[in-house]
């Protein structure tokens, strides 16, 4: 059926708008005014009156996690949680609330001991979470997901009741008699994970479903999600395929999805996904009018961990823990052989990167499967966060692409001095120099992690400080980005890491009609306010996915 959509302000490209567009078989077959194109349309077409919305390219997510932001809903929520009291008491509102079963694991997110306001401001022991309960085994993940704690009854079902290992590229941290203290980094938190049982494809499924509705209320109707590490790999697809399925006997589509698969450090699991010979970007469901959904994408790696957790790989150590400079999550010789075998075999990486060293070990692995100005497979690295010039031309000379979230500097302003020093600190979280270089740079809101919600990010990345603080300072103000370039990088520029340019994240002839209504002008309005805009209506084929 054909649409029409006028009475907009539709952006186009920077000060190029029109009024109106016609939509035919889920792409957009013209643009123009409201006044002409009321004319053309064909008799019976579907008119949908924009009420002088500000219509753009539907928004692109280039790197989160749907399964888990749909399973976080399930969880103690303890973001915002101001002490380690609260989160106990969260912790015990939902277990009274929820009545689970004897044995069953109760788990949380959204840790943050560098926001506490009250009492000791440090991560949780094994003590602190068997205040929730010992009943039931309890592990909270730290928000960024790359430390988590522990409860005694978690730990004795993973065999760490009393000792532990040490692992490679990660740690459970023990006392001085060699007692697991219930903190536990990077690699070692799979196995104490490692008891909890796998998710079903049902599970998978509602996880999934939740966060796409979750998405779409935003304005997004594409990202690239990592939500498999491997083992769970077909689970993961048939979920996905399912919930296309539905969506398509409903007449309504769902999110459109890249698949950034992980293998945590085991060369078996790569293998395998390499055994599939599905290259990057290759269809796995598509729709003939709506176009492809669900996309191989990348293999992802893990160069180092997180600033917050003080695992992030520095080239110095931390100013504020100087016993440590975080830690590799793969040896150099080994990440650069995970690369050359990927690239070999025409699939793109993306490395998880946040500090300097990080950032170089994957530069240097990236080096030698790539030239000056010229990097087919869109390889790139997720934060990148702890930049010097030197890195971020090495990232500009070959187009090594860099997959940002402004809106990690909420939490990360607030400790980068303190971590990295300042001399350091001033060259971090450089968006604008990336842009300015040439990086390729898209956004991300890595959610869970922070929230899904593309206009605060945007709003983080033009303000650099917090909006609701009229007393706060910029961070860094130079770093700025203008308000044209932070809506590309959440549209034209987000769906190039996923392979999705050639029909999203532009309004013109032959593109989906993949859209969002926003309620107010962002480009005209104070960037303080932008958070504030909502969204009134998401399209995607051409399709109402979401209206307020």
């Amino acid at each position: 059926m054909t649409k029409l959509i006028y009475n907009g302000r539709i952006y186009l490209s920077q000060e190029n708008y029109c009024s109106a567009l016609i939509i035919e078989g889920g792409r957009i077959l013209k643009t123009g005014t409201s006044h002409d194109l009321l004319k053309e349309a064909p008799a019976g077409a579907e008119k949908i009156d924009a009420g002088g919305a500000l219509v753009l390219p539907a928004f692109h997510d280039s790197h989160l996690h749907l399964m888990w932001l749909g399973r976080r809903a399930g969880g103690i929520e303890c973001a915002g949680a101001k002490s380690i009291e609260e989160v106990i008491s969260r912790g015990r509102e939902l277990i009274a609330r929820l009545k689970a079963p004897a044995g069953t694991y109760i788990l949380g997110y959204g840790v943050n001991p560098d926001l506490f306001s009250s009492g000791e401001k440090r991560d949780l022991r094994r003590e602190d979470v068997d205040k929730i309960s010992v009943e039931y085994p309890v592990i909270l993940g730290r928000h960024c997901g790359h430390t988590i704690y522990s409860n005694s009854t978690a730990l004795k079902l993973a065999g760490f009741g009393e000792s532990a290992p040490e692992v490679e590229g990660g740690a459970i941290e023990k006392d001085g008699n060699g007692r697991p203290t219930g903190v536990s980094r990077e690699n070692a938190n799979a196995l104490v994970r490692k008891p909890i049982p796998a998710f079903t494809t049902a599970d998978i499924k509602s996880f999934l479903s939740l966060a796409m509705k979750k998405a779409q209320s935003l304005g997004i109707s594409s990202c690239g999600s990592y939500d498999s590490s491997g083992p769970d790999f077909e689970n993961v697809l048939d979920a996905y395929r399912d919930i296309y399925d539905e969506s398509r006997k409903a007449g309504l589509p769902a999110l459109r999805v890249t698949m950034q698969c992980g293998i945590s450090t085991r060369e078996e699991i790569l293998d395998d996904y390499l055994g599939r010979k599905i290259p990057s970007g290759g269809a796995l469901w598509e729709d003939p009018a709506w176009g492809i959904f669900l996309r191989m994408g990348s293999i992802k790696l893990f160069a180092d961990g997180t600033l917050g957790g003080h695992t992030a790989w520095m080239r110095r150590p931390y100013r504020d823990k100087p016993e440590t400079s975080g830690f590799p999550v793969l040896d150099q010789a080994v990440l650069e052989r995970y690369v050359q075998k990927t690239a070999s075999a025409g699939m793109q990486v993306l490395i998880h990167a946040i500090g300097d060293a990080g950032i170089d070990a994957s530069l240097k692995a990236f080096e030698k499967v790539t030239a000056p100005g010229k990097n087919p497979l869109r390889h790139g690295i997720i934060h990148c966060q702890i930049t010097t010039p030197d890195l971020l031309e090495r990232l500009a000379c070959n187009k090594i692409l860099a997959l940002v979230q402004p809106i990690f500097l909420a939490d990360d302003m607030h400790i980068l001095e303190s971590r990295a020093g300042p001399a350091l600190a001033a060259t971090s979280y450089a968006w604008n120099t990336m842009h300015r270089l040439g990086v390729p740079v898209s956004y991300s809101s890595d959610a869970p992690v922070d929230p899904p919600d593309p206009l605060l990010n945007i709003e983080w990345a033009l303000l650099r400080r917090d909006s609701e603080d009229p007393s706060s300072a910029s961070f860094n103000p130079a770093e700025k980005t203008d308000i044209h370039t932070a809506i590309d990088a959440y549209t034209s520029a987000s769906v190039f890491p996923n392979f999705n340019e050639d029909f999203l994240g532009s309004i013109r002839p032959g593109n989906y009609a993949d859209l969002v209504f926003l309620d107010r002008d962002i480009f005209a309005t104070p960037p303080e306010q932008i958070h504030k805009a909502r969204v009134l209506r998401t399209v995607c084929a051409g399709e109402t996915v979401y209206t307020a």
